[in-house]
């Protein structure tokens, strides 16, 4: 089906398989639930959180805090990868544990964030094509799709990865639950005028899949089918690429102009990014690190052939990315260095290089024009963020002043060391969470912690706190003892007990006993945090 919508000559809608035709919805159902944070563990990541769309679709966090060490475990060594920040590292039970490579900081993706936006039009996703177009019901096995659907298996993957979204140990059965309970979006604002619309018509998720699917019952299947249906919507077919195609001539600058022809012709590159997707299907090696570090393709197909190949991605709005291949490419930044290595410098002594590649050499005049003919693909309303390419504003885009839990800035007392305790923020306190938590770390090994709260309302800590009568647990938790003596905890409960929690302040602080601190107790900063 795919192929079919590619051997146009400009971009038409991506099929969908029969088993899910698109309906709108279904379309809209897939949009909220694609930006709603809600549906990480922790609330802290949505599906679109590495997905903006000006960002061409990928991953708009960049720097040395988004990198990935790589196989040897080191960052700043030449085998990082630029990936995707995801959750800190969390048991079964919501507690947070140290990871051998990021310790108690949020996981990065060991490869970076492809578009989203062409995936309709691709028999199989990721990097690796390990989604295929089979997609079975995770829950019983059974075959849904038998070819076609592509988008709603690597849709279910995300929700269950204990790096991208999910506490170790993760299953449907908690998500589904939570989202029969939770607010759409509630920690979203400024929302689209359609997610407005059908939220207001339809408030609750159990109404929205009712309208989608005809019954209020949430299933993993059924939000497969929402998120790969809203994903089929988005079709960037505006590019001045399309519109040149369609006749308008002016729609390319001369330089444009020229960089198409060096593109189909002495570059090569339409072998493998093919007009009018710009891709082709395809899996290829570009030797840019050694195999050694990532097999790509064979990892899944098992074949020493597909050593080091990775998917062609989609060149239709590559100018908005900030980062290129599968690894992100962390020293390259610029897409006319990006355009340049395939004349000047693929291989680079490393193993894989797909034969194609091989003697390819473009003048730098070719790579000028190219670049600017890259430019040529990017659809305005991508870029601008216009419908249908909106979206709402996330909670971790909140600036400083509208964080919640909000880090107060006073009230520490260092201990062991002369180190403070440290909380760790990362969930956010939305009515319906079932595993909201506050953690802590650089405290004394092996002793005891609680965290002490109490209703903002009050005027703040002091005395005893008395907010039992909210179902909130004040006992001593242990703190764990860390190989390099550093210790941590996690304060954890579920807010889920009464309606009534919605809107109330609490300001909270970690106390930790510690003999070597003053009064034989350690304090991190106050925190104040609003169920919302």
């Amino acid at each position: 089906m795919a192929s079919a919508a590619m051997g146009q000559g400009y971009l038409t809608p991506p099929p969908a398989p029969p088993e899910n035709p698109v309906t709108a919805e279904k379309a809209v159902l897939g949009k909220i639930l694609f930006w709603d944070e809600q549906l990480s563990s922790d609330g802290s990541i949505a599906c679109g959180t590495c997905h903006f769309p000006s960002a061409g679709g990928s991953d708009p966090r960049m720097g040395l805090s988004v990198r990935n060490p790589g196989p040897d475990g080191v960052l700043g060594t030449a085998d990082d990868s630029t990936g995707s920040p995801g959750v800190v590292r969390a048991d079964t039970f919501g507690h947070f544990e140290p990871d051998g490579r990021f310790g108690l900081e949020a996981q990065v993706t060991g490869r970076y964030s492809p578009t989203n936006l062409t995936g309709g039009y691709f028999d199989e996703l990721f990097w690796d094509g390990r989604a295929d177009g089979k997609f079975a019901d995770p829950v019983t096995g059974i075959t849904i799709i038998s070819s076609g659907g592509a988008l709603e298996t690597q849709s279910l993957g995300p929700l269950l990865s204990d790096v991208e979204m999910a506490d170790q140990g993760r299953s449907f059965g908690p998500l589904t639950d939570r989202l029969a309970n939770v607010r759409p979006l509630a920690l979203a604002s400024q929302l689209p005028p359609d997610t407005q619309a059908a939220l207001s018509a339809d408030p609750t998720y159990p109404a929205l899949f009712l309208q989608a699917f005809g019954t209020p019952e949430i299933t993993p299947v059924r939000i497969a089918f929402a998120l790969a249906t809203y994903q089929r919507t988005l079709v960037p077919d505006q590019t001045p690429w399309d519109d040149y195609q369609r006749g308008i001539t002016s729609a390319l600058t001369p330089t444009q102009l020229r960089g198409m022809l060096a593109f189909d012709s002495t570059a090569a590159c339409a072998v493998c990014h093919s007009p009018p997707l710009f891709a082709n299907n395809g899996y290829h090696g570009l030797a840019l690190r050694p195999s050694s570090e990532d097999t790509g393709r064979m990892a899944v197909t098992g074949d020493p052939q597909d050593r080091g190949k990775f998917k062609t991605p989609s060149l239709r709005n590559v100018a908005l990315r900030g980062h290129w291949f599968h690894n992100g490419a962390p020293t390259m930044t610029d897409l006319r260095d990006t355009v340049a290595i395939y004349g000047t410098g693929v291989g680079g002594g490393f193993d894989a290089l797909d034969p194609v590649l091989n003697g390819l050499v473009i003048p730098a005049q070719d790579v000028d024009n190219i670049t600017e003919f890259l430019h040529a693909l990017t659809d305005p309303r991508v870029a601008a963020e216009t419908f249908p390419f909106d979206r709402p504003t996330l909670r971790s885009e909140r600036g400083a002043g509208a964080l919640n839990p909000e880090p107060l800035g006073t009230g520490e007392v260092v201990g062991t060391g002369g180190v403070a305790p440290r909380s760790i923020i990362t969930a956010s306190p939305f009515f319906g969470a079932d595993n909201f938590r506050i953690g802590v770390q650089s405290e004394l090994s092996g002793t005891f912690a609680a965290m002490r709260l109490r209703l903002s309302a009050l005027g703040g800590l002091g005395g005893p706190l008395a907010v039992r009568s909210l179902g909130l647990p004040l006992g001593p938790t242990f703190v764990a003892s860390a190989p390099d003596g550093t210790g941590y905890a996690t304060w954890r409960f579920p807010l889920t007990q009464t309606p009534a929690m919605v809107g109330l302040a609490f300001d909270g602080q970690w106390w930790v006993r510690d003999p070597q601190a003053a009064g034989g107790i350690a304090r991190s900063e106050l925190l104040r945090f609003r169920v919302e």
